[in-house]
C-alpha cells in the first residue's frame, strides 16, 4: 500500500518564456514535447529582479525582457504589459523606441493598442496600485479563467499538453521608491530630522516585505510575469564598531562586498526567480576609427559615437540556472538591446566560434552564403531573418557547450554539413523559431530548437512538421494558414 497525502500536485513545469539575447540557455532546462521535440524552459521567470547603480541600463534591460516575451505571445493572443513608474521619469515616446526592433510590433503603437500600459506614482500610491493589481490577477484566475486557458508545449502528468493561462506582464520601476499613501503622509507630517520621520523606513520595509511575500503566489498561479527594479547602493556603517564587532554579513554570494539593494528588504532576493545585476556599461568603440564598432547602414563614422554600449549582466540568483554567470549585452542608447548583435559579439569575442573567413571578410558556418564585415554586420542582421536565426542557433550551441556541459558537441560547420548530407535544406531549417509560445503548433513559423538540431545530427530526431520522406517539404497541417 502506497501512503500518499491528498495534496494537489504543483504544475510539472513553471513556464519561463524565452526572450533571446543570450538569456535563455543560462536560466533554462530542456523538456521533451509531445512530438519528441526539445523545448527550453528558460528566459523570463514569474518574478525577475534587476539591480544596479544609475546609468547602467537596468530599466532598459528589463524593458527588453518583458517586451521580448510579450512579442512572442501577441501573435497568438492579444495581451498586455503594464508599467508602474514609481520614479516618475518615464515617457511613452521613449518607451516606444524600444519596440522598434521587434518584428511583431512593426507599425504598432503599443500604448494606443493597449498592449502596453504606463502609469505612475502621481496617479496611484503603491497601496492603490497593489489593490488594482490583485483585482486584475483575481479576475484572471477566476472570472476569466475559462476563456484565457491555452495549451503550453510542455507535457503534463497525464501525457497531454499542460494547460496555462495566457501570460500577462508587468514591472515596477523601481521597488526602491515604492511608497504607500500612509508613508507619504508620514513624511508630509514630519519635518526633516523629526523623530516621526525616522519611523518611515521601518514602515516602508514592512510594506515591501508584505508585497514581496505575497507576490510569488499571486503571479505564479495567474501566469503573470513581473519585473522589479532595485537601486544599488553601499552598506551604511555598522552599528557596532571596533575589534570585537562582528564582520559584516554578505547578503548574496555574487554581489560585491559592501553593495546593497536599497529600499527593497532582504525578501527581494528570495522572491525573484532570477535576479540580475546590470553593471559596467561602456561604449563599444572601434579602436582604430574611434567610431562605433558596428555602425548603422549608410552612417558616416563619427569619432566618439557612444550610441552602442556593452552592458554586463551578472546572474546574482538563479533558481533554474547557474548563479554568477556574466552575459554581455550590446545596447543601443536609442533603441535598446540588440539581440542579434549581442549574439554576434559573443561569438566574435569567443575566438570567432562558428565563424569562418578572414578577419575582414567572414561568414557564419550555418549561413555561409551571407558575407559579413564589421561595418555591415549590424545592418545585415536587421535586414536578414535567416542571419538572425543562424546567429541564435550558433550562440546557443556555444552556451550549451559552456553552461550545460554537453560533451561531443559538433561544431557549427560539422552540424551544417552533416544535416545537408542527410537531405535537409538549410533555407527551411533557418526559416524557423527556436522559442516556444502558447498553442505552439498553431504559430505560422515552425518550431525547431537548437537541441533538436543537435539530435538531428545524431539521427535521434526528425522535425514533426517536416515531411518524413522529402525533407524539403512542410506537412500540410503545419503550413501557414
Amino acid at each position: 500500500m502506497l501512503l500518499v497525502p491528498g495534496f494537489t500536485p504543483s504544475p510539472v513545469v513553471r513556464a519561463m518564456i524565452n526572450i533571446g539575447a543570450l538569456l535563455d540557455i543560462p536560466t533554462g532546462l530542456w523538456h521533451k514535447g509531445i512530438h519528441g521535440e526539445n523545448i527550453l524552459n528558460g528566459g523570463l521567470g514569474a518574478v525577475t529582479g534587476m539591480v544596479g547603480i544609475g546609468n547602467n541600463f537596468k530599466s532598459t534591460v528589463l524593458h527588453y525582457m518583458l517586451l521580448s516575451a510579450l512579442s512572442r505571445i501577441v501573435p497568438m493572443f492579444k495581451t498586455n504589459l503594464s508599467t508602474y513608474d514609481t520614479e516618475i521619469n518615464t515617457h511613452e515616446a521613449g518607451l516606444l523606441r524600444l519596440t522598434e526592433g521587434f518584428e511583431e510590433f512593426k507599425g504598432k503603437n503599443l500604448f494606443d493598442e493597449q498592449l502596453w500600459t504606463l502609469t505612475d506614482a502621481t496617479i496611484y500610491d503603491a497601496n492603490k496600485w497593489f489593490e488594482i493589481f490583485k483585482d486584475f490577477l483575481k479576475d484572471k484566475t477566476t472570472k476569466n479563467k475559462k476563456e484565457l486557458e491555452v495549451d503550453s508545449p510542455f507535457i503534463d502528468r497525464d501525457g497531454k499538453l499542460m494547460k496555462m493561462l495566457v501570460p500577462t506582464f508587468g514591472e515596477v520601476d523601481s521597488l526602491t521608491e515604492f511608497k504607500t499613501d500612509s508613508e507619504k503622509k508620514l513624511l508630509d507630517d514630519n519635518e526633516l530630522g523629526e523623530t516621526g520621520a525616522n519611523t518611515f523606513h521601518m514602515r516602508a520595509g514592512l510594506v515591501k516585505t508584505r508585497f514581496l511575500m505575497e507576490l510569488p503566489a499571486l503571479v505564479g498561479g495567474a501566469y503573470h510575469y513581473i519585473g522589479l527594479v532595485g537601486q544599488l547602493g553601499k552598506e551604511g556603517p555598522a552599528m557596532q564598531q571596533g575589534p570585537m564587532a562582528p564582520p559584516p554579513t554578505k547578503k548574496l554570494q555574487f554581489l560585491k562586498h559592501g553593495d546593497k539593494i536599497k529600499g527593497t528588504t532582504d525578501k527581494f532576493l528570495f522572491a525573484t526567480n532570477n535576479c540580475w545585476h546590470s553593471y559596467n556599461a561602456s561604449p563599444l568603440i572601434n579602436q582604430s576609427t574611434k567610431a562605433a564598432e558596428y555602425p548603422t547602414k549608410g552612417a558616416d563614422p563619427i569619432s566618439g559615437d557612444t550610441d552602442l554600449m556593452v552592458v554586463s549582466l551578472r546572474l546574482l540568483r538563479g533558481k533554474s540556472g547557474m548563479s554568477g554567470i556574466v552575459i554581455n549585452l550590446v545596447v543601443s542608447q536609442l533603441t535598446g538591446i540588440l539581440p542579434g548583435l549581442t549574439e554576434f559579439h559573443f561569438l566574435k569575442e569567443a575566438d570567432r566560434y562558428g565563424i569562418s573567413g578572414t578577419l575582414q571578410h567572414y561568414a557564419l558556418d550555418l549561413y555561409p552564403d551571407c558575407k559579413l564585415q564589421r561595418t555591415t554586420v549590424r545592418s545585415k542582421i536587421e535586414e536578414d531573418a535567416m542571419l538572425r536565426r543562424a546567429l541564435n542557433i550558433t550562440a546557443e550551441m556555444l552556451q550549451m557547450k559552456l553552461f550545460h556541459r554537453i560533451e561531443n558537441m559538433p561544431t557549427p560547420k560539422e552540424l551544417y554539413e552533416k544535416l545537408k548530407e542527410k537531405g535537409y535544406d538549410w533555407n527551411i531549417l533557418l526559416a524557423t523559431r527556436g522559442w516556444w509560445t502558447i498553442n505552439n503548433d498553431q504559430h505560422p513559423t515552425p518550431f525547431l530548437s537548437t537541441k533538436d538540431l543537435l539530435e538531428m545530427y545524431e539521427g535521434n530526431y526528425h522535425p514533426y512538421w517536416l515531411d518524413d520522406k522529402d525533407f524539403t517539404k512542410i506537412k500540410k497541417q503545419y503550413l501557414p494558414k
